[in-house]
């Protein structure tokens, strides 16, 4: 604000109140030196203009005065004793206020007034020139100053010859008061402009401060309405100002989107603790289960090639079956948990897709559903891990298997971003599609919807995914099919690559 506040007290509270009053429309205040300053700047402009109309109006008006004088005095100069001069002088002068008249013989000698000296007419009688004016401004006078030629006419050509030269007039107009009377008005009118002016902004500065504390004040009453009745309730818009209105429904968009933003942060942060709490379970199973297993699936071999009773045989084959089945769970769980840093590789794409999914097509086959892949023009090789994106694959393409059962179609379909940087490999099926309660739930580790299953097949393609710097979507529709999209960014890119919308 330009000045010290006061150290304490009701002065010092009293100026904090002022200065919070001002100071949302600080901006506008400075407006006003600069716009004193604009006017000035135009005073000065305007006194010069002013001046020189002034002076081109009145050199008009001296110049028609001064020929009017010479004619006048003509008849007295072609006198051979010119005895009426002086008195011819007086009376124009008379006639002519603040008008200054003197009259000068050829040879520059003053005839209306014997004693005034004027070496300046006799230089102008010697130039040759018919008229001269000029205009001197000192410190406190404004004068206009003119020499003109007195010459003899065709009427004294008796005693003159024509055009011969009788003497010079000089005249002095001072134009002291005109200026003077303009530079006043000037300043009168620009004294007014510059008080209306401060009263309009000062006016329309208090005004918006008024108003936007009360905007601000309708917003906070707003947002404390909308916090005590739950942060998805809102403020109807007829309770606010438009101003506040606008301000708010900015605000509460701000807010919204953080509030998502943090969601996500926690969402992640909680998949990150589950992780690290499946790598601590992981490794004790693998410690305490998986070793242990490992002996009875020897002795139930042992004990089932022994046996000749085929009843035997096909219960100790069952038994090593389900002991298969346990220990590719807890193979998946330490595989999730615990994933290896993926090894990028330039990968030919079409044919690490080919290798991993002719391991799938004898099984899926049996039941009655055909595999297809699709290699977009320019795919070519792309930095990948080739044993996680082929496990990524095959639980996708098995995934897909087990929501369709027998007899239906699984489409794999690898293609560039557009900018031709990253991947996205995409698995579609014509099952039954999964329903929007669940779809948010898929990749979450232990969930299924099959009584057989781990739950860990999707949420092993996230973590190995994710690990190559990427993500996983999907889009699905019951009755429809689904489609899992693999987005994986090139090595140097940002992560967060186009999204399924590029596919077809």
């Amino acid at each position: 604000m330009g000045m010290c506040p006061p150290r304490a007290g009701p002065l010092r509270r009293l100026w904090e109140r002022v200065r919070l009053w001002l100071l949302p429309s600080r901006t506008v205040m400075v407006l006003i030196p600069l716009h004193v300053l604009a006017f000035l700047a135009l005073y000065v402009s305007s006194v010069h203009v002013v001046k020189r109309e002034i002076l081109l109006t009145h050199g008009r008006d001296g110049r028609l005065l001064l020929r009017e004088a010479v004619r006048e005095l003509h008849p007295y100069m072609c006198a051979p004793d010119r005895g009426g001069i002086p008195g011819q002088v007086e009376l124009f002068a008379r006639r002519h206020a603040g008008l200054e008249l003197h009259v000068y013989g050829r040879d520059g000698r003053p005839l209306s007034e014997p004693h005034r000296s004027a070496p300046e007419v006799a230089a102008f009688i010697a130039s040759g020139e018919d008229e001269r004016f000029t205009v001197v401004e000192g410190a406190d006078r404004v004068i206009l100053s003119g020499l003109a030629r007195i010459r003899a006419e065709d009427s004294c050509q008796e005693c003159h010859g024509a055009g011969e030269q009788l003497g010079a007039a000089t005249m002095r107009l001072d134009l002291t008061a005109e200026v003077g009377t303009a530079e006043a008005h000037l300043r009168r009118t620009l004294g007014l402009l510059i008080a209306g002016w401060v009263v309009l902004v000062a006016g329309f500065n208090l005004g918006l401060a008024w108003w936007t504390r009360r905007s601000l004040a309708q917003i906070g009453e707003a947002g404390a309405s909308a916090a005590a009745a739950g942060a998805s309730a809102g403020v109807p818009r007829a309770l606010l100002d438009p101003v506040a209105a606008e301000i708010y429904a900015s605000l509460r968009r701000l807010v919204e989107e953080r509030r998502r933003q943090d969601e996500a942060v926690a969402d992640r942060l909680q998949h990150t603790d589950r992780l690290a709490s499946l790598g601590e379970l992981a490794a004790g199973l693998a410690h305490e289960i998986k070793n242990p297993l490992a002996g009875v699936r020897g002795v139930i071999e042992l004990l089932r090639d022994d046996t000749q009773d085929a009843k035997k045989r096909e219960l100790y084959s069952d038994i090593v079956a389900e002991l298969d089945r346990v220990n590719g769970t807890i193979h998946s769980l330490l595989h999730f948990a615990r994933p290896a840093p993926p090894d990028r590789q330039a990968i030919d794409v079409a044919e690490l897709l080919e290798s991993s999914l002719q391991l799938l097509r004898p099984s899926l086959a049996q039941r009655g559903i055909a595999l297809s892949l699709e290699v977009a023009d320019g795919v070519g090789a792309f930095p990948l891990d080739r044993g996680q994106i082929r496990q990524v694959v095959t639980n996708l393409v098995a995934n897909a298997a087990e929501a369709i059962q027998r007899n239906g179609t699984i489409a794999v379909r690898a293609s560039r971003f557009p900018d031709g940087g990253g991947l996205i490999v995409s698995v579609r099926d014509d099952g039954p599609g999964i329903a929007p309660e669940v779809r948010g739930k898929i990749f979450e580790p232990f969930f299924t919807t099959k009584f057989s299953g781990t739950g860990l097949g999707l949420a092993v393609v996230r973590s190995l995914v994710e690990r190559h710097g990427g993500r996983v979507e999907v889009q699905s529709e019951l009755g429809q099919g689904s489609t899992f999209f693999v987005i994986l960014p090139a090595p140097d890119e940002v992560p967060a690559g186009p999204g399924p919308a590029g596919e077809d």
